[in-house]
């Protein structure tokens, strides 16, 4: 499902690219195209088919790429959930001294309030276990040290763009 939905987006954004020139244009035409006096009924056509195919493109691309990032978040978290037993955790190709913590901390997992910040200092967090394996990237606030921006390495639309975030004080010492 994630796969199709990337491809629905991307088609969509370049739609909506394709679409933007003649939509420009069209609309330049009309506005030159409007009488200088009101009382003349000559008009001429707003650019409907242009606006149309130009929105309902970006929505499109919008709604595919938020329903990527829920779904990469969950499967995520149902991952982590799934965690038992014989499993191997790396955080910057180190393995951390009690990965049960770390596991812990990723479960909180999820959507925050933006505040006019951005992530720095990147840290890559690999989980292996006998369900296979999850690769996150996780990007340390600029505002907030303790606060985590997640990155997921799945998929094509989520890879710059986070799934979530976490708090946690388990990813001071990287």
């Amino acid at each position: 499902m994630v796969k199709a939905l990337n491809v629905i987006c991307y088609c969509a954004f370049v739609t909506a690219l394709i679409t933007l020139p003649f939509l420009l244009i069209n609309w330049v035409m009309y506005l030159k195209a409007q009488p200088t006096n009101r009382l003349v009924a000559i008009r001429t056509g707003f650019p409907t088919k242009g606006v149309t195919i130009f929105v309902v493109s970006i929505l499109i691309a919008i709604v595919s790429a938020s329903i990527v990032t829920i779904s990469v978040r969950n499967e995520a978290l149902s991952f982590l959930e799934g965690i038992s037993g014989n499993y191997r955790v790396q955080v910057d190709g180190r393995e951390p001294a009690n990965p049960d913590k770390i596991i812990s901390a990723l479960k909180q997992l999820g959507p925050k309030e933006a505040h006019h910040s951005h992530p720095t200092k990147r840290i890559l967090v690999e989980i292996q276990s006998d369900k296979g394996a999850l690769t996150l990237e996780l990007g340390r606030d600029s505002d907030n040290p303790q606060e985590y921006w997640v990155f997921s390495a799945k998929g094509l639309v989520t890879p710059d763009k986070e799934i979530g975030r976490i708090t946690t004080a388990e990813f001071d010492g990287y």
